[in-house]
């Protein structure tokens, strides 16, 4: 299932999208235990490309803002290739390319991880 985290779904403001109640608890790579807030389905906007996808929704600090599962990337016919931090993906009869910016994306990535530690203190790792 694709993962929308709190505080990105606080600043997509999408509080009129009914939310859809999960019983089920995710768990953490070091083995804590995640409440799920539910599930939402965005809806759709005009894109360039749409695909309906259902988020379930996490309210915990990331340093990532969505994830996305194997199903999802599939339904956007996309590869994602950390090593080149780019998004390749295919638009009707041609093939598109998002490139990240290293240093901005090292800059965000900073940020946050001062972020977390300010919050739960100590180290994160």
């Amino acid at each position: 299932m694709d993962t929308l985290f709190g505080e990105v779904y606080d600043q997509m403001q999408l509080g009129d999208i009914p939310w859809e109640a999960i019983d089920t608890f995710l768990y953490g790579f070091i083995g804590e235990v995640v409440h799920p807030m539910g599930t939402i389905d965005p809806g759709n906007h005009t894109l360039l490309k749409t695909c309906l996808l259902k988020f379930l929704v996490v309210n915990i600090p990331s340093v990532y803002k969505v994830i996305l599962g194997y199903p999802t990337l599939n339904a956007f016919q996309a590869i994602i290739s950390t090593y080149h931090m780019k998004i390749i993906f295919s638009m009707t009869d041609e093939v598109d390319e998002v490139q990240i910016d290293p240093l901005q994306s090292r800059k965000c990535y900073i940020e946050a991880i001062k972020k977390e530690k300010k919050e739960f203190g100590g180290n994160t790792m």
